[in-house]
């Protein structure tokens, strides 16, 4: 499986597109707005720039050579072993796309989807080629941060699955296999819980905005960037895991009671998120700041490559 088709070429297209010709994968990109590839190939060129600080292998001129931009949805088709689906978040967008995409590519191709939230059967319900259908989650942006969650339906075979790990493993990502569908997956689950906490404490003047960021960004954030919760508390504790639970299970429980009401998502309070937010960032200042975070994540990327904690299989 060689031949990578990426359904939509903006931000997220754009950086699978990068990832994948980085690895030598021929990779070829459909867009229904054409004027999404005025820039395409800038952005392309930076992303594929960032991953060669990280892997100084990579070949730049050879990578961009890999990526046909541009191409008709049906020759996209005809052309390759996968095809990953990055369109918006609309769910009867994608239920079209699919059923394109079904119709009109081989059977032997697998159609992977980038959806955020929804599972497959959601997008995939009145498909004849539910088998060869699965999601493939990145987090933002895909290139820097290589985790895939990969969430089958129950009508997914076993082969697409394992044909799908298998190209994310040939891509040097870290895998995580959803056993069974869930709404949000596991990434977006997780952080809705750091962030319905995050909304709780804020809207009920516990901290401010930015003192509840530094707790993470000062903080718990310094672990996680090279280890998760369970990892996180098997080392805190002298017994390891079940030592912890058994010392503090009980505070997280009696927690876990108070933190079952909705959070206030308001548009009241998000005003006053927003001020309190742009008093640090300025709207216009805002897209710096992500590039600044990528160049972060670039060097926290050659960091844990460096000490050999880049990817644990």
């Amino acid at each position: 499986m060689k031949k990578i088709g990426i359904v939509g070429a903006g931000l997220i297209g754009s950086s699978w597109s990068a990832i994948f010709a980085s690895k030598g994968f021929e990779v070829y990109v459909y867009d229904k707005d054409a004027d999404v590839f005025k820039n395409f190939e800038e952005r392309v060129n930076l992303y594929l720039k960032e991953l060669k600080y990280i892997d100084e292998e990579i070949n730049i001129e050879k990578s961009l050579d890999l990526i046909t931009s541009n191409m008709e949805l049906e020759n996209l088709c005809s052309q390759c072993d996968f095809i990953q689906e990055c369109s918006p978040e609309i769910v009867e967008l994608k239920q079209e796309l699919f059923s394109y995409l079904d119709k009109t590519s081989p059977e032997n191709v697998i159609l992977s989807s980038s959806s955020s939230a929804m599972p497959i059967s959601l997008i995939t319900q009145n498909l004849e080629g539910k088998e060869r259908c699965i999601i493939s989650h990145p987090a933002n942006p895909p290139h820097l941060i290589p985790c895939v969650e990969i969430s089958p339906g129950d009508q997914t075979s076993e082969k697409t699955i394992n044909k799908t790990k298998e190209v994310f493993e040939k891509i040097g990502y870290s895998i995580v296999l959803v056993k069974k569908e869930i709404d949000g997956f596991i990434l977006n689950r997780l952080q809705g819980a750091l962030l319905n906490e995050a909304i709780r404490l804020y809207s009920e003047g516990y901290a401010s905005a930015d003192h509840i960021d530094s707790t993470v960004r000062d903080g718990l954030g310094l672990r996680w960037a090279f280890m998760g919760p369970f990892e996180t508390i098997d080392l805190n504790a002298p017994g390891g895991i079940k030592d912890y639970i058994k010392r503090y299970g009980n505070i997280f429980s009696e927690m876990a009671k108070n933190q079952n009401v909705i959070p206030d998502w308001s548009e009241e309070n998000a005003k006053k998120l927003e001020e309190e937010r742009r008093a640090f960032l300025s709207e216009g200042e805002l897209r710096s700041r992500a590039e600044k975070r990528n160049d972060l994540l670039k060097s926290l990327r050659k960091l844990k490559k460096d000490m050999n904690e880049d990817v644990r299989k």
